[in-house]
């Protein structure tokens, strides 16, 4: 019943396994991979405490940005359906 579906899975599975093998051993790539690693390595990586810190201003600002969104769009609806816009 699944036999299609299950062959189909492993071919596709196989195909991507031997591209990626022949791209890594394809020099221009390795080369391209090897200078990549090396600019990784030059990187200044920010430390935890400032990954968390950053972390909580943006949740922050988006939280803020929820409330006040919610409130303009609830004060327009209380409006807008006073004056007999929204019905």
């Amino acid at each position: 019943m699944y036999a299609p579906a299950l062959t189909i899975s492993i071919l596709v599975a196989i195909l991507g396994l031997w591209f990626s093998y022949r791209l890594v051993n394809y020099p221009r790539f390795a080369d391209f991979l090897i200078a990549t690693d090396a600019e990784l390595n030059k990187v200044s990586w920010s430390t935890q405490r400032k990954l968390v810190q950053d972390t909580i201003v943006v949740l922050v600002t988006v939280l803020l940005m929820a409330i006040f969104l919610f409130t303009m769009d609830y004060l327009l609806v209380f409006v807008l359906s006073r004056t007999g816009v929204l019905h």
